[in-house]
Formats: C-alpha cells, sequence, structure tokens
C-alpha cells in the first residue's frame, strides 16, 4: 500500500523509546535531580540575600550623604551671614577707625595735561 504510515510508525516507535529512555533515567536519578535542584534553589536565595544586603547599604550610604549635604548647606547659609555681617557698612566704618585713618578734608586730585606714555621693547 503506502510506504508514508510504515515510516511514521517508524519515527514514533523510535520517539517513544527516547521517551521510555528519559522516564527511566529520571526514574535511576531522582535524588540526584532533587539535590541538583535544591542547590540551584540555594544559590538563587543566597543571590538574592546578597543583592538585597546590597541595596540596603546604599540606602544607608545615600541617606548619610543627604545628612552631609544637610548640614553643609547650614554652614554655607552661617559663613554668608558672617560675611554678609563683615561687609556692613557699620562694621567697615568701625574697622577704618580701628586701623587710625581719619576723614579727607578736601581732596587734591592731580591733572595731567599731557598723557602719560611708556617705552616699547
Amino acid at each position: 500500500m503506502y510506504s508514508i504510515p510504515a515510516q511514521s510508525v517508524l519515527y514514533s516507535g523510535e520517539s517513544f523509546s527516547q521517551k521510555k529512555s528519559l522516564g527511566i533515567f529520571l526514574g535511576e536519578h531522582v535524588v540526584g535531580l532533587n539535590i541538583a535542584s535544591l542547590a540551584v534553589v540555594g544559590l538563587l536565595l543566597i543571590a538574592q540575600i546578597i543583592q538585597v544586603n546590597a541595596a540596603t547599604t546604599k540606602g544607608y550610604q545615600m541617606r548619610e550623604l543627604e545628612t552631609q549635604i544637610t548640614e553643609l548647606s547650614l554652614l554655607q547659609q552661617n559663613l554668608q551671614l558672617q560675611a554678609s555681617k563683615v561687609q556692613s557698612l557699620d562694621h567697615v566704618s568701625r574697622s577704618v577707625k580701628m586701623l587710625g585713618f581719619v576723614e579727607s578734608e578736601m581732596p587734591t586730585y592731580l591733572s595731567s595735561s599731557t598723557p602719560s606714555v611708556a617705552m616699547a621693547e
């Protein structure tokens, strides 16, 4: 009759023997497969713990840096306040008196009718 069904029966017989041999292999090595799967799960669990630990550490570092930023910002504001106090007119006038400066009465300005020149090199 047809040669196609004979070939398909032969092919399905091979896949059945492969399935049978795989079933036999799994049946004989159940303990080994269980140990291997347990080891894989354990490794995944350890990797997860390491990842969470690293994320937590980074969180603490970020919190410390934010605290430093806040402290430095306050220090900068204090320094700006001190700088503005030092540059105030009252402070400058007191400093002038402490240095022994006096007010000028009538300033004398020099006027030069000829322009000043320098020697070229």
